[in-house]
């Protein structure tokens, strides 16, 4: 089961990750790319920045500490992390 988190903007929300220049780039509406995993029934999703991806390309596509230190994977509720989606792909309409 995916845990939840109160969100000050969304309330109470399933959980969800991204790396911190999503993160950063919510609120600037700022495009810095989104890949992300498919939703997993007990996993909460989990979404990269295009520089997080070009250093997983230059470095064997391996998820390892030096990896997970660059992104520096920030929690997101549900509803931020399709906020980002959004604005990556451009499709919001805030």
């Amino acid at each position: 089961m995916i845990e939840k988190v109160v969100c000050e903007m969304h309330g109470t929300k399933d959980m969800s990750f991204s790396c911190i220049h999503i993160a950063m780039a919510i609120d600037q509406k700022e495009k810095v790319g989104f890949f992300y995993s498919e939703a997993e029934e007990d996993l909460p999703q989990i979404a990269w920045c295009g520089a997080c991806e070009q250093w997983l390309l230059d470095n064997g596509e391996e998820w390892n500490d030096a990896f997970e230190a660059k992104a520096d994977f920030k929690i997101l509720c549900a509803d931020c992390f399709d906020e980002a989606k959004a604005i990556q792909f451009g499709t919001d309409q805030i």
